[in-house]
């Protein structure tokens, strides 16, 4: 059904949670599974953010290893979340877009600004799953 799936995550027991319901999901539809994390802070100097970059890395690559992906296939990125991985998506043909989201009471405060800005600017079907 899905030839590529875009996962999102974050360094965090979370993110690995995300990640590896979204091998679960990739492996039952046999799909190339990518990894894409964004450090939200395009406002700082390049310098900055590479050493960010070089900080965030290794816990990044820990996840996948857990998970069995390969570093090949994740993306480091900065930018605003949303609008990074909406773009990630499209430059690589993804078809799902997969993503964690805290969810809160109520349905305004049900999905976070990054799950709400995938869910209105991704150009192809996003799922979201409940982290707590």
């Amino acid at each position: 059904m899905y030839k590529t799936i875009l996962c999102a995550i974050e360094a965090s027991p979370e993110g690995k949670e995300v990640l590896a319901k979204a091998a679960k999901l990739a492996a039952l539809y046999g799909s190339k599974l990518l990894v894409i994390h964004v450090l939200s802070y395009s406002i700082l100097p390049k310098d900055y953010q590479k050493e960010l970059k070089k900080e965030i890395a290794p816990k990044v690559y820990e996840i996948l290893k857990s998970v069995g992906v390969p570093q090949k296939d994740c993306f480091i990125k900065t930018g605003k979340p949303y609008s990074r991985i909406c773009r990630e998506a499209e430059k690589r043909n993804a078809d799902l877009i997969i993503l964690g989201t805290h969810s809160k009471k109520g349905v305004r405060n049900m999905l976070g600004s990054t799950a709400h800005g995938v869910c209105n600017y991704a150009k192809c079907d996003v799922t979201l799953f409940r982290i707590c």
